[in-house]
């Protein structure tokens, strides 16, 4: 009796779940839940089940010279990224100005409560208006100076560590964090506040705040030649723990490009930016696991780019770089990064690379699916307002997809984190408006 018991009771809950292989498992219930499983086939969390499917995964899909030109076009035409040799040796007052103002206005329309619950007043902002210090650019141009970042930083849209949020408690949705800096990244410095505690940059990929302590300015030779030293190592895993004088120092998300000096066994020694106490530039010897890294780049290979996209497989979703994590797009931007190609920092910029665009708005869900099938993996990008994805090929005719999703939907709590779904997920199937094969 109390076997056929616990069988009824296993046939029900089996029952009341979802009987779609191709959704999250969740209980047949309007209230919202967590998802703790989002494959019921275990496979699909393998970049290797995925890799099997293609024709030639190692086949090369763009050589250095034609990605080092699609980064060109990405920069001079598109003016999506600002590499370090396109850096102007002065700028428009004017033009800073503006820039800065223009960030500004946009995050106060976007941003109401302060970390804590309690609302954001206007006055908050006049506050922060005179700590800008704009009254102090009289000249009609300022001479730019250099900086590479020292640290893992954040990059903000005004000088503050303090979260902004549109949403009470929405402490996952800092409106103030642009982005999150490597070690090693270049920077343009063109402004700095009356205390001298942050200043105002161009990054290869945005602009923004950056805190005194987490750069080093040096002239513009020795940045350059640090930049583009011909002997590098470029970092393969989501998280490379940086070692300096025998002790860590901080870690480097995947893409990081270091010049190395030497590799012996298990251990690969890098130059590393640091500063003295002037907050001038010293270029130190550090050491990261050969293991976590590549000798140059990887080839741009559809193997290549869904072995490295399945390594963030769980890894928390981090809003612009928060915590140390990546949102949608820095996923994508990572991903890439490790064989060269310079993606730009937002979704929407991302899917218009100078590449071909496959159309998907207007068209019903099911010749959506047909148009999918047609993509190729590990080259493809999709994308609806505000969000994009790596496409991965189809399971029982269903398009799937690897992304970091916030993900909130209807039935479930937010995933958070990067998954493999399909793309009925959440109606993203629906709301998908266009796919970017890279290249042509």
């Amino acid at each position: 009796m109390k076997k056929y018991l616990q069988l009824t009771s296993l046939l029900l809950l089996l029952g009341c779940q979802d009987t779609s292989e191709h959704q999250p498992v969740l209980i047949d219930t309007q209230k919202k839940q967590p998802v703790y499983i989002v494959n019921k086939n275990r496979h699909l969390k393998m970049a290797g089940f995925w890799i099997d499917q293609l024709p030639h995964p190692d086949k090369v899909i763009m050589d250095t010279p034609s990605i080092q030109a699609l980064n060109e076009i990405t920069a001079q035409q598109q003016h999506q990224l600002t590499r370090f040799q396109d850096i102007a040796p002065s700028y428009g007052t004017s033009w800073i100005k503006k820039s800065i103002k223009h960030a500004m206005n946009n995050l106060i329309k976007q941003a109401h409560f302060f970390e804590d619950g309690n609302p954001i007043y206007r006055s908050y902002f006049n506050e922060t208006q005179t700590y800008l210090n704009l009254d102090s650019l009289t000249e009609k141009r300022i001479p730019t100076r250099y900086a590479l970042t020292v640290n893992y930083t954040n990059q903000r849209i005004i000088p503050t560590d303090l979260a902004l949020l549109k949403k009470k408690d929405q402490i996952y949705f800092d409106r103030n964090q642009n982005a999150a800096l490597d070690i090693g990244t270049p920077l343009a410095i063109l402004h700095t506040t009356a205390d001298g505690l942050w200043h105002y940059g161009i990054g290869p990929t945005s602009s923004g705040w950056v805190k005194e302590s987490d750069i080093a300015f040096g002239d513009r030779e020795s940045i350059e030649e640090y930049v583009e030293h011909k002997d590098f190592i470029v970092t393969t895993e989501p998280k490379t723990a940086l070692y300096v004088s025998g002790d860590y120092h901080d870690y480097l998300r995947m893409g990081v490009r270091l010049p190395v000096v030497m590799t012996i066994d298990e251990m690969s020694m890098v130059l590393v930016p640091t500063r003295d106490a002037k907050g001038k530039l010293v270029i130190s010897k550090g050491t990261v696991r050969t293991d976590h890294t590549h000798q140059g780049y990887l080839p741009y290979t559809a193997r290549n780019i869904l072995n490295q996209a399945f390594k963030f497989l769980n890894a928390p979703y981090g809003w612009g770089g928060m915590y140390g994590e990546q949102d949608c797009s820095k996923f994508i931007q990572e991903t890439y990064a490790t064989t060269g190609l310079l993606l730009p920092r937002n979704s929407s910029a991302q899917s218009q690379l100078h590449v071909k665009q496959v159309t998907l708005s207007g068209l019903e869900e099911e010749a959506k699916r047909n148009r999918l099938r047609q993509l190729e993996a590990g080259k493809t990008l999709l994308h609806l307002s505000g969000h994009i994805m790596l496409y991965v090929g189809e399971y029982k005719g269903e398009p799937y997809m690897i992304h970091t999703v916030w993900g909130e939907g209807s039935r479930f709590f937010a995933l958070g984190r990067t998954a493999v779904t399909a793309v009925s997920l959440n109606h993203y199937l629906r709301q998908l408006d266009r796919a970017t094969i890279i290249p042509k």
